[in-house]
């Protein structure tokens, strides 16, 4: 990801968190103007160092955002069940935000929802084995 892209991505994370450049400059410790040079692609992609402090701030998966910015590339997870992430009540993120208590219930919802609808489907309309 080209710097541009990578400072649209962190401004896109920072107005999801209703966050003005003025707030996350002083939660990071930076000036305004280095934040807005940051999300025009101006300054180049941070530091790990300062993506740190980004993971902080915008509640973002650090790892995520090392990979968005290109320092590491992440090989797969190894599969797991996702009913052990509900079960374990573990964080989840979506595109590197934190989902909330309520988004993470509802998304249980949902899946319990959709496996239990395909099973429905699947007895109604068996399919003939050759």
């Amino acid at each position: 990801m080209d710097p541009k892209e990578f400072g649209h991505y962190l401004r896109t994370l920072r107005k999801a968190k209703r966050l003005t450049i003025d707030d996350l400059a002083a939660e990071l410790g930076v000036s305004n103007a280095y934040i807005s040079q940051i999300e025009t692609g101006k300054r180049g992609i941070p530091s790990p160092e300062l993506l740190k402090q980004f993971h902080l701030a915008l509640d973002v998966a650090y790892e995520h955002l090392m990979e968005k910015a290109g320092y590491v590339e992440l090989s797969s997870p190894p599969s797991q069940d996702l009913m052990s992430l509900f079960k374990d009540n573990q964080t989840l993120y979506y595109k590197g935000i934190r989902l909330t208590p309520k988004q993470h219930q509802l998304l249980k919802d949902i899946l319990e929802e959709f496996i239990s609808s395909s099973r429905e489907t699947k007895k109604e309309n068996p399919q003939k084995e050759d």
